[in-house]
């Protein structure tokens, strides 16, 4: 009997196929927005996840509040007190400059940095030259390094500019003859969003050199490399402990890549919660669409159902042929949407350059199906016990 009505059912389907495919639609829509929603915020975390953890799963970052009373810059004596530690701290001070090469002038971000920087920041790659070294940053060497963004835009149609000569202009009026040892590599992923820009790396003592009114020993924020044998929990609390004796417990902030992690794997909960409700309700909306088209499945069976009454057929038959019926229809909508989910997914991946992960959890198509299923039975229910509670006779007479 299950089989004859779920026959029944599918034949009833597609006996009124524009009405079913607009009932379908209201299905197919919800289905795709919970999948697609939920499967993109666990694509989106596991991509940036992967390259926070590249980035540096052992990293600090200490950072002034500038609007506290004792938010003041962190000094050469705090990293001194912090490097008794089993840590590598980088020293970085940045201003904007422009820079000129041949016709093209350009807007820089500045750094001067030390010459561990790259062992302390991940992003750093050579895409050509090299880093500069100790005695280039001992000496105050007139070298810079910089980004792929920099370099195409001081030397448009130049292969390798590596050798070159540009000169950095300061606010003050200060011009002084910078020679490039080396281009970074474009950062990929979304840190690329944060990290590519016009900018160079400069030994600091040839920042403070060539930008007069420079402050030395100011730093507003610390990054903070921890060794991968060391508990970095335990590094945290120490760095925080030597930093609340030297200056106001709310004067700064500490934070890790743990915690960065943290926040986000929340928000996107969160945003996944929102979206995921927005797709309920269409879900919704396709349920009441179920429900009025059932309605008028009924109404318009009416003969039939008293026929088959008339013939024998039992009330709970009836109630599983509508319910059936219901079912169907929202398990071919939840069917359709998981595929459009599927493929949209598939093809933001490939488009969006930090979306590199493709993720489709087995319970996220389960639950959509599942979803669509309890959608059937519940917007299904009250026109199937309709059909089954009309009296043979009064079906027989009904016009």
């Amino acid at each position: 009997m299950l089989l004859e009505n779920l026959k029944t059912a599918l034949e009833a389907l597609f006996g009124n196929r524009l009405r079913s495919l607009l009932t379908l639609s209201g299905v197919v829509i919800g289905v795709f927005a919970v999948t697609t929603t939920i499967s993109l915020g666990q694509i989106a975390t596991a991509g940036i996840t992967g390259e926070l953890q590249a980035f540096g799963a052992q990293s600090l970052f200490v950072i002034r509040e500038f609007d506290h009373p004792d938010g003041r810059a962190f000094t050469d004596a705090d990293i001194e007190a912090l490097s008794r530690l089993p840590i590598e701290i980088l020293r970085q001070r940045s201003t904007n400059v422009w820079a000129v090469a041949g016709d093209a002038r350009v807007r820089l971000s500045i750094n001067g940095t030390t010459a561990n920087a790259p062992l302390i920041d991940r992003t750093i790659e050579m895409a050509r030259g090299r880093f500069f070294d100790e005695r280039d940053a001992e000496n105050g060497s007139p070298v810079i390094v910089l980004s792929t963004d920099a370099a195409e835009a001081l030397f448009e149609g130049v292969t390798d500019p590596v050798g070159r000569e540009i000169i950095l202009e300061t606010s003050g009026g200060n011009r002084s003859f910078y020679t490039v040892i080396g281009v970074k590599k474009r950062v990929s992923g979304a840190l690329g969003a944060f990290a590519n820009d016009a900018s160079g790396d400069v030994p600091l003592e040839s920042l403070y050199r060539d930008v007069p009114g420079l402050a030395r020993d100011r730093y507003d924020f610390l990054p903070i490399t921890i060794a991968l044998d060391r508990d970095a929990s335990v590094i945290e609390q120490q760095v925080r402990a030597i930093l609340d004796r030297r200056r106001d417990p709310e004067s700064y902030q500490l934070q890790s890549i743990e915690g960065a992690l943290s926040l986000f794997n929340t928000i996107t909960v969160i945003l996944q919660a929102l979206l995921g409700g927005i797709g309920g309700i269409s879900l919704l909306v396709g349920g009441i669409g179920i429900l009025n088209i059932m309605l008028v499945s009924v109404t318009e069976r009416t003969r039939e159902i008293g026929l088959r009454k008339a013939l024998g057929a039992q009330p709970r038959t009836i109630l599983q042929q509508f319910l059936i019926e219901a079912v169907v229809l929202t398990v071919i909508g939840g069917t359709v949407g998981v595929l459009l989910s599927i493929g949209s997914l598939w093809l933001v991946v490939r488009l969006v350059p930090f979306l590199d992960v493709f993720v489709l959890n087995p319970w996220v198509i389960a639950l959509a199906l599942g979803v669509s299923v309890a959608t059937g039975v519940v917007f299904g229910v009250w026109p199937a016990r309709r059909a089954a509670s009309l009296s043979p006779i009064e079906a027989l007479r009904y016009e």
